[in-house]
């Protein structure tokens, strides 16, 4: 099915086209690339839209956190465009805690796509890689450029150990997924 067709399914509320477009969009650069603290991708758009049809749709949650971890990984490319949105000395701070509010509203999609389906492997170790990978939050500090405690973002304290819940319990019905062993394993758990 192509996108036009996809995108006319997807206008008449079907979910499961939305979902589709959703994650073909997901591989252009435009689903990644934000040029302002508001901007809504294409992609983004069209899994959030199939997401209020189907909020339990773990697939859906997973293939969105996947999509917000990227935007947040990739924002720090576009420092760049840090200064210049709203009103003078505020455009920073806007943009800022949008693109730190995608990380954490990824770690929630995680978790809803877990709280469906606790043995969907690719949102327990896309969880879990947050948690490994914490060094993307001390780049997005430093990129940033900010060192005052206004701007310094921390992960839960909660997430390892949530991570690391998840994991078991995806190892207890799919004991070969070596990702999710060796994740446990880093986590120390």
């Amino acid at each position: 099915m192509d996108l036009d067709v996809l995108r006319q399914a997807a206008d008449a509320g079907d979910p499961e086209a939305a979902r589709e477009l959703g994650h073909r969009l997901c591989v252009l650069e435009e689903a990644i690339r934000l040029e302002r603290p508001d901007t809504v991708p294409e992609a983004e758009h069209w899994l959030r839209r199939s997401l209020a049809a189907r909020p339990d749709d773990p697939v859906t949650a997973t293939l969105l956190a996947g999509l917000l971890v990227r935007q947040h990984r990739t924002a720090l490319e576009l420092s760049s465009l840090y200064d210049g949105f709203g009103a003078p000395g505020t455009g920073r701070v806007a943009w800022l805690r949008s693109l730190w509010g995608r990380r954490a509203e990824a770690f929630q999609w995680y978790r809803r796509a877990l709280d469906a389906d606790p043995a969907h492997a690719a949102a327990a170790n896309g969880l879990a890689l947050m948690v490994l990978h914490p060094e993307s939050t001390d780049d997005f500090v430093y990129y940033t450029g900010e060192a005052s405690h206004e701007y310094e973002y921390e992960d839960d304290p909660d997430w390892p150990a949530e991570a690391a819940r998840r994991l078991r319990a995806l190892l207890a019905v799919r004991p070969a997924d070596t990702m999710a062993a060796a994740s446990l394993a880093r986590l120390g758990a």
